[in-house]
């Protein structure tokens, strides 16, 4: 079985909660006031690259349009928890826009991996 884009996805998830359970996490002086609404997006835009990527690898895209689905259901499901989760840690708190920017990084990774996204294609020879 093919697995190495679940384990991907499974180590950056662990990654992504780790961080975001650190108390009193901020970005270094000098960054500009919203650059963590960037770190969110290119977080979660990661995020379901590695899913999309995981869902193709194990042969599991029938529609594309169920795959994304299900990657926005669960990444937003992910983000609501993490910033449920983030209400609870000292110097933290629970941010909409934190959250609207995980929704624009995943629904951005959806639009790229369309883009590049190829179904196989078979050669079938001409009859003569």
């Amino acid at each position: 079985m093919k697995m190495g884009f679940r384990i991907a996805l499974v180590i950056w998830t662990i990654l992504m909660l780790t961080l975001s359970s650190m108390p009193d996490f901020k970005a270094p002086e000098g960054f500009p006031k919203y650059s963590d609404k960037v770190v969110h997006f290119f977080e979660y835009g990661i995020w379901a690259t590695l899913f999309l990527l995981m869902l193709k690898q194990e042969d599991r895209i029938n529609k594309l349009l169920g795959a994304f689905i299900a990657v926005l259901v669960c990444g937003s499901a992910l983000g609501v928890m993490d910033e449920i989760h983030q209400s609870f840690i000292s110097g933290r708190s629970m941010d909409k826009y934190d959250f609207l920017a995980d929704v624009i990084g995943m629904s951005f990774a959806i639009i790229i991996f369309l883009i590049f996204y190829k179904k196989p294609r078979y050669y079938i020879p001409e009859r003569k």
